[in-house]
């Protein structure tokens, strides 16, 4: 199971509190999220969600997991940022060699 991603689809049906609605935004099919997320749940040995047929709500575990998630992901992109920005601006000592007249001249 990638954690990465179960964290991603935890955090999104807390945002829109709806396992449907989040899947039809995550493009995923509904029994596909509901799985991950008891995947989740079975690997943290913990019920993160209260769910009823109306309502769906966080327990004290799932407050404390989700924060914890957010500051996760946060930290992955911020990283993946970096990495991809390190090719993006030119870095270091520009050497140019050109004729001791031109230099004068300009």
């Amino acid at each position: 199971m990638d954690r990465l991603q179960a964290m991603s689809m935890f955090i999104k049906v807390v945002e829109v509190g709806s396992f449907s609605t989040a899947s039809k935004e995550l493009n995923v099919p509904l029994p596909t999220l509901s799985r991950k997320i008891a995947e989740l749940e079975n690997q943290l040995g913990v019920r993160l969600l209260h769910r009823t047929t109306r309502k769906l709500s966080l327990t004290d575990s799932g407050s404390a997991y989700i924060e914890s998630c957010k500051r996760i992901l946060e930290q992955v992109e911020e990283a993946e940022g970096r990495a991809k920005g390190e090719y993006l601006e030119p870095k270091g000592d520009l050497v140019i060699t050109a004729p001791i007249m031109f230099g004068r001249l300009h």
